[in-house]
């Protein structure tokens, strides 16, 4: 005599909400909830169902399909069946519809969800478009506007409506949504749109200084934007200040250093939902932004206490950086200077005694990346001349120079290997998120030349 199974509810938090219809089958089974005849019902119905969508998909002219197509298709179904399972108030009652209710109908269901979230997703993006963040991140608004338009072009959720089919390449704070085909859309602009409509809060300029003061190549980096606005909107709140100006000072920064540094991940994460309240009333903040901002909590804790434990102050909080104000060499692979003026200029660093006045001059006449790399080989310019001409090198110039000499491998002529271990060396001397940030860039500048 056979025991009868032992039935328990399905706990939510062992579904995948990735592939839901799949795993919800998977649980029933477990909690005895979805017998082995009943799931060879369904497993047949499905490939009725399959048979039905190959049909339509090359509209009767075929009798068969590649076996990779069929197995999207299959896939399809089951996402549009496991969006309309995932609108029930619990999984037991989604597992009481399904032994119910026929799959073609559940099918039909789904795909009406399918269209409502697309037309969801399409007035989300719109209405980021219409206030969209003034940001020169190229990976920022691309991805919004021609990202977003890239996936609605190609989306065809009759028979791959499982299907992403584009990148996404700008970071929202929380993570890529383990999601698949419009459910991943939704959930991905629903991210953008909170953090849109709390960065443009705060003046773009404030936004681009700040920005700055983690790389002046953020333009160029699939970085988040809106992590580092609100890090610094909270770190003005608990120093009592006005969190828009978005202008914490080295000082400010070991002052929160030292206040988190006393406290448990416990008091962290208190500390900062006390100031998301402050934040909330200071800047009027509508309840999305609040409820977005909450969920972030959890993980910026852990941001801070790892910079705790790694002993880096400036890993959080950043100070803004004004590269309009620092000295300006515009680099470029542009004409050269006439022979004349060059020679001048060459004959200029040679009469000048200290290697500061040598690097003023450099810095102040030579426009192009071609005058540099002849200067340094004409100028007999000496190691400690090198190197403090690279250390006052803005990061842009700096950056395209390390893109030139990345290694000292086959260099020949010693200027060119005194001027790569001057660059190295500066390299060296940067915090690990400046090296990666670095690193970034030089692939960005590889791909360019690509």
């Amino acid at each position: 005599m056979s025991l009868p199974d032992i039935k328990h509810s399905i706990s939510r938090e062992l579904l995948n909400f990735q592939y839901y219809f799949q795993s919800l089958i998977e649980q029933a089974q477990f909690c005895g909830l979805l017998s082995d005849i009943k799931l060879s019902e369904i497993q047949t119905d499905l490939l009725m169902m399959l048979a039905e969508q190959t049909d339509k998909w090359s509209r009767g002219e075929s009798s068969s399909v590649p076996i990779k197509k069929a197995q999207d298709i299959m896939d399809s179904i089951m996402f549009v069946i496991g969006l309309q399972l995932k609108s029930y108030q619990t999984p037991e009652q989604a597992i009481d519809v399904l032994k119910t209710e026929p799959l073609k109908s559940l099918f039909e269901n789904g795909m009406k969800l399918v269209q409502q979230k697309m037309a969801i997703s399409r007035h989300l993006q719109k209405h980021i478009m219409e206030n969209i963040l003034d940001t020169p991140n190229v990976y920022y608004r691309s991805t919004i506007s021609d990202g977003i338009n890239g996936f609605f072009k190609m989306y065809r959720p009759q028979f791959s409506a499982h299907e992403i089919h584009i990148t996404a390449d700008y970071p929202v704070y929380i993570g890529r949504p383990e999601l698949n085909g419009i459910e991943f859309i939704e959930k991905y602009l629903c991210c953008i749109e909170a953090e849109n409509s709390f960065c443009i809060r705060f003046a773009p300029q404030n936004i681009h200084h700040l920005l700055c003061g983690i790389t002046q190549d953020y333009r160029s980096i699939p970085m988040n934007i809106f992590e580092p606005v609100l890090l610094s909107a909270f770190g003005a709140v608990i120093l009592n200040r006005s969190p828009e100006q978005l202008e914490l000072t080295k000082d400010d920064i070991r002052l929160l250093y030292n206040k988190f540094s006393e406290q448990s991940e416990k008091e962290i994460e208190d500390c900062l939902q006390k100031s998301l309240s402050l934040l909330e009333r200071k800047m009027m903040l509508k309840k999305n932004i609040r409820r977005y901002i909450a969920l972030c909590i959890p993980k910026l804790t852990i941001t801070i206490q790892n910079a705790i434990t790694m002993k880096i102050p400036d890993k959080v909080f950043i100070v803004p950086a004004f590269p309009e104000q620092e000295p300006e060499i515009r680099i470029s692979y542009g004409e050269p200077m006439d022979n004349r003026k060059y020679q001048k200029l060459v004959e200029k660093i040679l009469q000048a005694d200290k290697s500061e006045e040598k690097a003023s001059i450099i810095l102040q006449e030579v426009d192009s990346l071609a005058d540099l790399l002849d200067i340094v080989s004409d100028a007999e310019l000496y190691e400690k001349d090198l190197e403090l001409l690279i250390n006052m090198l803005p990061m842009s110039a700096f950056v395209a120079l390390l893109a030139r000499y990345p290694d000292d491998d086959f260099l020949d002529r010693e200027s060119d290997r005194l001027l790569s271990d001057a660059l190295q060396k500066r390299k060296q001397r940067l915090s690990s998120d400046k090296k990666l940030q670095i690193e970034r860039a030089l692939d960005v500048i590889q791909k360019e030349e690509i």
